[in-house]
């Protein structure tokens, strides 16, 4: 039974250690840095679209970093809600085995009782 504890508290440990985002009100916000909007395209004169072009490079990077960042701290959350979610059910059902093999033992115990008295 300790070591079922002290299994517990360590994945517990870990579990927090591994959350990249935040669920609140069923709304999940990443720490990511969004790209922030989309650098307009400049059509004055071919100087400015290349300028303009420069932007949007910039914005493009930005934008491929957050999407890595997204799906990275997404995963990694996906993943602890599985593994705490398996952990919960699999002590459920640990605890409802014993829960009837206790009972029984109880019911044989007083049936046998219950035979000697007789």
């Amino acid at each position: 039974m300790l070591t079922r504890i002290l299994a517990a508290a360590a994945f517990a440990t870990l579990s927090v250690a591994a959350q990249a985002g935040t669920l609140q009100n069923g709304v999940w916000t990443t720490t990511c840095t969004p790209p922030g909007d989309v650098p307009p395209i400049a059509d004055k004169s071919p100087e400015a679209y290349n300028k303009s072009a420069k932007a949007l490079q910039g914005w493009q990077t930005a934008a491929q970093q957050f999407q890595t960042c997204m799906q990275g701290q997404a995963k990694a959350d996906s993943d602890v809600i599985v593994t705490t979610a398996n952990a919960a059910l699999t002590k459920i059902a640990d605890d409802s085995k014993a829960m009837v093999a206790a009972n029984d033992a109880a019911l044989a115990k007083l049936k046998a009782a219950s035979k000697k008295a007789q």
